[in-house]
């Protein structure tokens, strides 16, 4: 007979992921966010962790928002949005706050086949951005498929723990020998 537990537990079956995990190469490309306030400024954030430029359109952002915008750098397009502002875009975030900006954002990088998330909007979202612990260029990703954020973000907390800010330099070092060390270590 099988151990009952206090809670019952899914299908025993292992889940196929319903999203593939990759790294997306965005050198030399930009990222559009769409949006005024805290949404906007918390994607932006992330993306500053990468190389990828940013273009925010937000026109007539939250002074928060408009600091970052300042102090990062970041190109700002101060004007209401149009589609065409996508056009070239390799990812697109539709950060307004409102669920039928957001459609209409999403729905304009759909037409140019541009990669879409709305924050905090799973069910328009073509992608989702993970918790991630960076030591670039180490970098871990955790998902769940948009369905459980706070447990990604407690198993992040965990791993950075574990993982010393210098594992990036460690990471540059082994850069250097790894042509070595593939023709001496066979795989």
């Amino acid at each position: 007979m099988p151990k009952q537990t206090a809670f019952p537990l899914p299908d025993s079956q292992p889940d196929r992921l319903t999203e593939f995990p990759v790294f997306l190469r965005v050198e030399d490309r930009f990222a559009v966010i769409v949006g005024n306030g805290e949404e906007a400024l918390n994607k932006s954030r992330l993306l500053s962790e990468s190389c990828i430029e940013q273009h925010v359109i937000a026109d007539d952002p939250e002074p928060v928002l408009q600091d970052w915008i300042s102090k990062s750098g970041i190109t700002h397009i101060k004007a209401k949005f149009f589609p065409e502002m996508l056009d070239g875009a390799a990812l697109v975030f539709a950060a307004t706050g409102d669920e039928h900006a957001d459609t209409t954002v999403v729905a304009a990088a759909r037409e140019r086949n541009i990669p879409a998330n709305a924050v905090d909007r799973p069910h328009l979202c073509d992608f989702y951005t993970p918790a991630l612990v960076n030591r670039a260029p180490i970098a871990i990703a955790i998902g769940s498929s948009g369905s459980g954020p706070v447990l990604t973000q407690i198993l992040r907390s965990r791993i950075e723990t574990m993982l010393p800010p210098s594992t990036g330099s460690l990471a540059r070092l082994a850069r250097l020998y790894r042509n070595a060390v593939d023709r001496l270590v066979p795989r």
